[in-house]
């Protein structure tokens, strides 16, 4: 299986970093995206605001998940507010499974602030309300306890 990913960046705006992603982050592909992510904010010091446009992802693994996070976490460190713009379905989908679809989508200064999580909905499954240290679990987690 042949594991392509294209990165395209942009900086038409002073302080805003676009990453245009096309094809699998995944485990084969998550080092270069990390790698270039680093590279493009390494030359372009000042950064406010790193947009990652997901429109042409096709597959995101755990690995890729993974690199999304350590992302978000350099943003943090820089200053930097990560943007993870026109997300597929499935994007949302591993973000919300592993509990961190409300971290890698809010604002970064809004998360680092005290006190300023932004309220969710409660999350359920089967009907069933779940705690607050249910986060974080995969379904068969939850599954497996039911």
């Amino acid at each position: 299986m042949i594991h392509d990913l294209l990165i395209v960046t942009s900086t038409r705006e002073s302080g805003v970093l676009t990453l245009y992603v096309s094809g699998q982050l995944d485990y084969e592909t998550s080092d270069e995206f990390t790698r270039h992510a680093e590279q493009a904010l390494t030359a372009r010091p000042g950064v406010k605001n790193i947009i990652v446009d997901c429109l042409q992802l096709t597959e995101v693994d755990s690995m890729g998940l993974s690199a999304l996070l350590a992302l978000r976490r350099r943003a943090d460190t820089a200053g930097a507010t990560l943007h993870l713009e026109r997300r597929p379905r499935q994007l949302n989908r591993i973000l919300d499974v592993t509990g961190t679809l409300t971290y890698l989508t809010q604002d970064s200064a809004q998360s680092a602030s005290p006190g300023a999580r932004t309220r969710e909905a409660p999350r359920t499954h089967g009907g069933e309300q779940l705690s607050p240290t249910s986060e974080g679990r995969s379904a068969s987690d939850i599954s497996d306890h039911n």
